[in-house]
């Protein structure tokens, strides 16, 4: 059975999820920002980071990541189709913040979730599911043992991905949405921004008020 932390960072207010197993090995999910802060939580938990995990490029979910890998030497892994959103983080960063930032440095950031389809930590598999829509290249993270799913910015308790970016796809989110409605009833969704919710009740919100998801 896994076990997860929420942190709320930065000024957009992103869910960072520290997820453990129990011989303490972890994963850190969009350190959008306070890289320092978050590790010195990890510390004070006694956790053994083994990797950092991107559900997508936005850099309100990246810019935590410089000061991890400078801290615990760990490698960061996102969707392949999402890379150039890491080049563009500062400019993005600045025209939201409405200040100057230091462009986020990533060091041997691995885009091959194309081939990847697993993680696992300590004996269980966090299953990697590819989510375009909001970004061409987001991913959630499923792990059906402990029935989490880490959905990043594809679907909150309160509604959907934006998808007015040039590069977002709706037709591409709705294709990603109904595929994750279709997941077992009984799990946790822990969204990248928000509450958490279960997905039985997300099945309800979404029959009041998108239904056309579950088509």
């Amino acid at each position: 059975m896994l076990n997860y932390r929420r942190l709320i960072v930065g000024e957009m207010g992103t869910n960072c999820y520290l997820v453990w197993a129990e011989d303490k090995t972890a994963i850190v999910i969009d350190p959008g920002d306070e890289g320092v802060e978050i590790a010195q939580i990890i510390d004070e938990m006694q956790l053994e980071p083994t990797a950092i995990m991107l559900t997508h490029g936005h850099f309100d979910h990246i810019m935590g990541v410089t000061d991890l890998q400078l801290i615990f030497k760990i490698p960061v892994a996102m969707g392949k189709k999402d890379a150039f959103l890491v080049d563009r983080a500062r400019e993005t960063a600045e025209y939201y913040l409405k200040r100057k930032i230091k462009a986020p440095k990533i060091k041997s950031l691995n885009t091959g979730f194309r081939n990847i389809k697993n993680i696992k930590l300590a004996t269980e598999i966090i299953k990697v599911i590819k989510t375009p829509g909001h970004t061409p290249g987001g991913v959630c993270f499923y792990a059906p043992k402990s029935g989490f799913l880490f959905s990043g910015d594809t679907i909150f308790a309160n509604g959907v991905g934006d998808t007015s970016h040039q590069y977002s796809s709706k037709l591409d989110l709705n294709k990603s949405i109904s595929k994750l409605l279709r997941l077992p009833d009984s799990i946790t969704v822990l969204p990248g921004h928000g509450e958490e919710i279960s997905l039985i009740l997300l099945k309800k919100l979404f029959l009041q008020n998108f239904v056309s998801y579950l088509a």
